[in-house]
């Protein structure tokens, strides 16, 4: 934020005059997680998908002109130990749209009017991906840019 301070002194007033000038923003809360439960790899198994998504909210100001869009380029992979577990990302359902790995974006759709609008973020384990695998638990953390 650039904050401007002007004064005016005339003779018979005195004015201190402020200005802010207010940078176009959205805010966004962290520390969403995302889990898929227990998961049985058999070969008989479906895809499984999370639990129903993960939520987080976006808040951007009236003032952001270009509409908000959400892209990870964080890889796409859990692992465990030397085991590696691919996933899908989407901001649309567990079988979805793929969340872009880069610029630009899938577009949010939010209104910006300064209140906080939740994004859910849904994940999708193949189970072909996942039928051969040792028991354990599979993490990543995933790094979401937010553009506008």
């Amino acid at each position: 934020m650039k904050l401007v301070l002007r004064g005016l002194l005339g003779s018979m007033l005195a004015c201190a005059c402020t200005h802010a000038l207010a940078v176009p923003t959205c805010a966004v809360a962290t520390g969403a997680t995302l889990s898929f439960g227990a998961i049985v790899a058999l070969a008989s198994t479906g895809d499984v998908t999370s639990n129903s998504g993960s939520s987080f909210w976006v808040n951007c100001t009236s003032d952001v002109i270009a509409a908000p869009s959400l892209y990870s380029a964080t890889p796409r992979v859990m692992t465990f130990g030397g085991n590696s577990l691919p996933f899908a990302l989407s901001v649309v359902s567990p079988g979805g749209a793929e969340l872009p790995t880069a610029s630009p974006g899938a577009a949010l759709g939010l209104v910006r009017n300064g209140s906080n609008q939740t994004v859910t973020l849904h994940g999708r384990v193949n189970a072909s991906q996942f039928s051969s695998l040792p028991a354990g638990v599979y993490a990543r953390s995933i790094a979401l840019t937010l553009e506008y």
